[in-house]
Formats: C-alpha cells, sequence, structure tokens
C-alpha cells in the first residue's frame, strides 16, 4: 500500500504483491472522528500510569502503552501534552504502568476522570514506592517500574520511553479491555 497526501485527504494505491504495479486508486479524506472511531476496534489492555516529584503524585488511564526493547529493558507510554500528569512526567522523570484486572473498571474510569482531584483518584488504592518513587497499585495484574530516558513530541501527545527499574506480576487475574470505546473482559 502506497500513501500520498494532498492538503486533507490521502489517496491510496494498493499494489500487488507480486508485480509492484499500482493497481487501484481510492480517494479515502481522513478526519479525526473517523481516526477515532477506526482506532476504536483496535482492543488494548488497560493500564493506570503513575508519577511522582517530591511530594507531587499524579496518575491517569492510559491504554497508549506497548513494550519497545528487551535489551535494554524499554517500554513507551503515549500522553495528551494537555493531560495534568504531563508536566509532572517531564518534572519526575519516572513512571509506573500499573496494569489493570478485569474487576478494576471502576478505577479505570477514576483516572480517566479528569475533573477528580487527584486525592480523590488514590483514594482507597494502597500502593507502594519501588525504585523510581512513583506510585506502584498494590491490586494490579502486574507493574512496571519506570525511568524516563527520553521524550519525543508526537502531535497532540508525548511520547515517554521508560527503562525499566522493577516490575512484578500476578497470575490469578484477568485483564480488563479497552474495545470500541468500552471496557471488556476477557471470557474464557
Amino acid at each position: 500500500m502506497l500513501a500520498f497526501s494532498s492538503g486533507n485527504v490521502y489517496f491510496f494505491a494498493a499494489v500487488s504483491p507480486i508485480k509492484s504495479n499500482l493497481v487501484t486508486f481510492h480517494k479515502m479524506p481522513v478526519d479525526s472522528q473517523k481516526f477515532r472511531s477506526v482506532m476504536s476496534k483496535f482492543a488494548t489492555g488497560v493500564t493506570v500510569v503513575t508519577t511522582r516529584a517530591g511530594d507531587d503524585i499524579h496518575g491517569l488511564t492510559v491504554n497508549a502503552f506497548c513494550s519497545v526493547s528487551l535489551e535494554p529493558m524499554l517500554v513507551l507510554v503515549c500522553i495528551d501534552k494537555t493531560s495534568k500528569a504531563h508536566a509532572l512526567l517531564e518534572k519526575s522523570g519516572n513512571y509506573a504502568v500499573n496494569f489493570l484486572a478485569a474487576d478494576q473498571e471502576e478505577i479505570a474510569r477514576r483516572f480517566a476522570n479528569d475533573q477528580l482531584a487527584v486525592n480523590e483518584r488514590f483514594q482507597g488504592i494502597t500502593h507502594h514506592r519501588e525504585v523510581s518513587g512513583a506510585p506502584v497499585f498494590e491490586p494490579s495484574l502486574g507493574f512496571l517500574d519506570c525511568e524516563i530516558v527520553s521524550a519525543h513530541p508526537a502531535g497532540d501527545h508525548t511520547i515517554f520511553v521508560g527503562r525499566v527499574l522493577a516490575l512484578g506480576e500476578k497470575d490469578s487475574q484477568r485483564p480488563l479491555l479497552y474495545f470500541k470505546s468500552v471496557y471488556e473482559n476477557l471470557r474464557a
């Protein structure tokens, strides 16, 4: 598939996998609503990314997370530049990725609510510090405690790459998933 841009319209040409000849040409408008709709069809796990700078802590629900490298162990999270957590991540240089279990939808919703104060987000959630100092949830499927090694602007988000300093897991629970803009559970 080859893509060409002309203003707000992208043109796609299908290429034969054998001969590499242009076969068809389709004009496809791309807008943010359609992009969101298409991206909602990609199921993801649900995490809460937390950070600490001195006495200040913050956390937010994130599904834009992935592993990057095994050696060294690197992961990334994508954070909206307008998020309250963005500035604290830049200041702190750390984050923890807490993987949520199927029974933690309420936590995901709480940390996705920008209207809640930090103390309301963390209320009732037992957490501890690992190496970086970022809050690590006691109730979770697993966690990665990270030191930020690079940050890359990417449109309205920043990609924060973190080197894993500590990690942990629990095998006995099912994950919380996000699909078609709805929280879902993995069924056996």
